[in-house]
């Protein structure tokens, strides 16, 4: 399966689907200390989304800057000639 990329609070996350277990890898590019997974895909969203959460929870209790996003999704229209 080709990733999946999908966004939360300003971040891209990558969702990958592994055969072992867990069925669902997720990363962060502009966060590469956040890694998480899940048996099914919407575990595996939940996951990521809580994860983001708690990591920039734990900027703010030590007074640190949130990681600027760098990458974006970008939506584009295709239309019928």
């Amino acid at each position: 399966m080709i990733p999946s990329l999908h966004s939360y609070r300003g971040y891209v996350f990558r969702v990958e689907e592994d055969a072992d277990d867990p069925a669902y890898i997720v990363d962060y590019p502009d966060v590469p200390d956040i890694v998480t997974s899940g048996s099914t895909l919407s575990e595996a969203l939940a996951h990521a989304c809580e994860a983001l959460d708690l990591y920039l929870e734990a900027l703010d209790n030590l007074g640190r800057p949130h990681p600027e996003p760098r990458f974006r999704l970008v939506m584009e229209t295709v239309g019928s000639a």
